[in-house]
C-alpha cells in the first residue's frame, strides 16, 4: 500500500521518471547500452554480451519499462516519450563521464532514437538493429500494402482488453510461435499492449530521426518479416551520410550470427580507426 502511494505521489503527481532495471552491467571503459525489443527483456542480449567482452566497455543491459523486472505501472500510456524519460533517467544514474553507445533492436531502436533526439549529450552513437519504421515511407505500393497489413494487425492485438484472460494468454502463446524469444505474462501484458500502439503504430520515429546528428549503423536482417526496408536517403533525409546500412542473415531475433555482426559495428565505432569488415 505505502508503495502504491508513493508511486502515486512521485511518479504519477509529480512526473518523476522511472529507473530501469539492470539485467546486464559488466565490464569498464567506454558505456554501451543495449534496450531490447517489446515484449522481451535484457535477457535477450547473452550472446551480444558475450561477443562485447572483448572489445573492453562497459555493457549494461536495461529491461525497459514495463518489462522483465523494471517497474510496471498501471497507469501509464507506455509511449516513446515515457520509454525514452525512464531511459534518460537511468543513463543519468550511470554517471556517464562520456556519452555512451545505443543499441536498440525492433521498439528499442525506436526508444534509443528518442533518447537521441532529446538528450544528444547523452549518446555517442546508434547501432539500431530491425528497427520497425511504419511512417515517413515512400509512396510506393509495395511498402503501403505491408504497412497497412502490419498496422491491422497491431491493432487487432490492441483490440484485446489490457488484462490477462485465458483467451489473451492463448493469444501471447500464439505471438511467441511467431516471434521468437516474445515472452507476454500477466505482468506485462497491459505494458505490452500499450507500447504497442503508443509507441509502435503512434510512432514518433520518422521525425525525430531525420533531426538527428549523431551517426548511427542501420542493420536489417535479411529474413525479418516484421520490418521495411527502404534506402537511406529516403527514411533519413539528406543528410544520410551520417547512416550505414547493412544486411545480416537473420530473422527478427538477436542470433549469434547477428550478434557477432552487430559486436563488429559497436567496435568499429568505439574504434573508428580500426579496419572493420561488415
Amino acid at each position: 500500500m505505502a508503495l502504491r502511494v508513493f508511486d502515486k505521489i512521485w511518479h504519477q503527481t509529480l512526473g518523476r521518471p522511472y529507473r530501469l532495471a539492470r539485467t546486464v552491467d559488466v565490464g569498464r571503459g567506454p558505456v554501451v547500452v543495449l534496450l531490447h525489443g517489446i515484449g522481451r527483456s535484457g535477457q535477450v542480449w547473452e550472446y551480444l554480451v558475450d561477443e562485447l567482452e572483448p572489445l573492453g566497455a562497459r555493457v549494461v543491459a536495461y529491461d525497459l519499462l514495463g518489462f522483465g523486472d523494471s517497474p510496471k505501472p498501471d497507469w501509464l500510456d507506455y509511449n516513446a516519450d515515457d520509454h525514452t524519460r525512464a531511459v534518460i533517467a537511468s543513463l543519468e544514474k550511470l554517471k556517464l563521464t562520456e556519452p555512451a553507445l545505443l543499441v536498440g533492436h525492433s521498439m528499442g531502436c525506436l526508444v534509443a532514437v528518442r533518447v537521441a533526439h532529446l538528450r544528444p549529450d547523452l549518446v555517442k552513437h546508434l547501432v539500431l538493429y530491425e528497427m520497425p519504421i511504419y511512417k515517413g515511407l515512400p509512396a510506393k505500393l509495395r511498402y503501403r500494402l505491408r504497412t497497412n497489413w502490419y498496422l491491422r494487425f497491431y491493432r487487432r492485438l490492441t483490440q484485446y482488453q489490457p488484462t490477462f484472460n485465458a483467451e489473451n494468454a492463448r493469444l501471447a502463446e500464439r505471438l511467441a510461435s511467431k516471434v521468437a524469444g516474445l515472452e507476454v505474462t500477466a505482468d506485462t501484458w497491459q505494458p505490452f499492449i500499450k507500447s504497442l500502439e503508443h509507441t509502435i503504430i503512434e510512432q514518433t520515429t520518422a521525425n525525430d530521426i531525420k533531426q538527428l546528428v549523431t551517426p548511427m549503423d542501420v542493420v536489417y536482417g535479411s529474413f525479418d518479416m516484421l520490418v521495411i526496408r527502404g534506402q537511406p536517403q529516403q527514411f533519413f533525409g539528406s543528410d544520410s551520410d551520417k547512416v550505414a546500412v547493412h544486411s545480416v542473415r537473420a530473422g527478427h531475433a538477436i542470433s549469434r550470427r547477428a550478434s557477432r555482426f552487430l559486436a563488429q559495428r559497436v567496435r568499429a565505432a568505439l574504434q573508428p580507426e580500426a579496419d572493420v569488415v561488415g
